[in-house]
């Protein structure tokens, strides 16, 4: 395979930058040698990596789960229609991957059947094959506050009798002991033998593990040296519940709990301290911003160019919540370049740190090999070709390639997409799936259960409201 246009490295601007012609051979660049000058008209740049993701094929706007702050959002997401897992997920990474990203983190916290979890992440596996890109299965770990943050029994006693006999039983299993949780995700990783597919730890986060099972965690991780991904301080209501719950600040108790290595990775961090990004970058602990989400769900805008100040390696994810709904990481990359960009004459984020984030540093957090320099002889085979020309079909003045691209590029402007050698996308259609007619089919068994799931939503607005009521008088602040 041949694929010619002006490589796109961070920090160097591009606008000069020769064109190349890259020959694939297997899963490496064989040779990158000087192309023509017609080939010009394309950029060749390395896939975004979407750093933190639940693989949602249905997005939450279908499901008239919107404008909702985080706490209210996930208990409206528990009714949604049960569908197939395959389905599911090979239409979330497809979309993903027509909107340019070549690395996915699957954090599996919502099984459509959690009796059937084992099967479920076989199913993971089976799409990121099908689709063709490089994915991290992150097995969700919890085994506490299954409703909210606080203890179960303090939910449901809020809640009436009819409402809290519905919650009982579709919403609190047994957790797991920390033990099998682990066995879970070990025997995962051992029987999987795709070389694009890694298996990670996923604790769901602080406010839902006990110390028993992230120690375990941590103690196993480092024993396998397998990576560890999990949410963390994500609301005002979330550091507030923590805050009270750990005095000494959660960042330095997962750091006493043997936590913070450069094998984690954190989704969100929107609530960071000064001292608690300090210690994250003196760990080597990656921090995944999700701008859009924190948006989405009332969370606010992460310090992004404050924690890239100080040191904290930065990745960038989607959270299966992007600006417009559509998976598109050129739009997340080009409104992370908006918000971090600094104000005035203080400068923010600089761009060359943000393409590093969203696709060298998101790589790293999925597949946790070292960042290599991209397009070169011996590189992976992970490559996408946009159509510069239509960039830049307007312009007067030469501009940079990474600032054309940050400012203009949507996923209309992939031609190609190459995984290991493999080409994905190829204008504007995925290669190894039938994406349309795998999503009408994935939204037909949606409708299918759309009275189940209204009924549902009806029947749990109690818990809505408890829920909501309890956050307002402060009570998850009573450590």
């Amino acid at each position: 395979m041949i694929l010619e246009g002006r490589p796109l490295r961070f920090g160097e601007g591009c606008a000069a930058c020769a064109p190349l012609r890259l020959t694939l051979r297997a899963d490496r660049v064989a040779m990158a040698e000087p192309a023509g000058p017609e080939a010009a008209a394309n950029i060749l740049m390395p896939p975004f990596a979407n750093a933190h993701d639940h693989a949602r094929g249905i997005r939450p706007t279908a499901l008239a789960a919107f404008d909702l702050p985080l706490e209210i959002w996930l208990a409206t997401m528990t009714g949604a229609p049960v569908c197939d897992p395959w389905l599911v997920v090979a239409a979330a990474l497809g979309r993903q991957a027509l909107g340019g990203c070549g690395a996915i983190m699957v954090h599996y916290t919502r099984p459509q059947n959690p009796a059937r979890l084992e099967e479920e992440l076989r199913d993971v596996v089976r799409a990121a094959r099908a689709v063709g890109v490089r994915v991290a299965i992150a097995v969700s770990m919890r085994d506490r506050n299954a409703l909210g943050y606080a203890p179960d029994e303090v939910i449901l006693a809020r809640l009436p009798p009819e409402t809290r006999a519905l919650v009982e039983t579709r919403l609190l299993t047994p957790p797991r002991p920390p033990a099998e949780q682990l066995r879970l995700a070990d025997a995962l990783a051992e029987s999987c033998n795709d070389p694009l597919v890694t298996v990670q730890y996923g604790p769901y986060g602080l406010e839902w593990c006990s110390d028993a099972l992230l120690s375990a965690i941590a103690e196993r991780s480092a024993t396998t040296g397998r990576r560890i991904h999990m949410h963390l301080l994500e609301s005002r209501i979330q550091r507030e519940y923590l805050d009270a719950e750990h005095p000494e600040g959660p960042v330095h108790h997962l750091d006493r709990l043997g936590l913070l290595s450069p094998r984690l990775s954190l989704a969100h961090c929107t609530l960071l301290r000064p001292d608690e990004m300090e210690l994250l970058a003196e760990r080597g602990v990656t921090v995944s911003v999700n701008t859009s989400s924190n948006l989405h769900l009332r969370n606010g805008i992460p310090p992004m160019a404050e924690m890239h100040r100080r040191g904290v390696p930065l990745a960038t994810g989607l959270d299966g919540f992007t600006v417009d709904d559509d998976d598109d990481a050129f739009r997340e990359l080009r409104l992370n370049a908006l918000l971090h960009r600094g104000t005035s004459q203080d400068e923010g984020l600089p761009l060359d740190a943000l393409f590093s984030a969203a696709c060298a540093g998101g790589r790293q957090a999925v597949t946790g090999q070292p960042p290599a320099e991209p397009m070169a002889e011996g590189a992976p085979a992970d490559i996408m070709l946009l159509d510069r020309a239509a960039l830049a079909a307007d312009l007067v003045l030469e501009s940079p390639d990474a600032a054309l691209v940050a400012q203009r590029a949507t996923r209309g402007a992939l031609r190609r997409m190459v995984v290991a050698g493999r080409e994905v996308v190829r204008d504007g259609a995925l290669t190894g799936l039938d994406l349309p007619a795998l999503q009408a089919e994935l939204d037909a068994q949606a409708r299918h259960g759309a009275e189940g799931a209204r009924n549902w939503r009806e029947a749990t607005a109690p818990l809505r409201k408890a829920l909501r009521d309890f956050y307002a008088a402060g009570l998850h602040r009573c450590g």
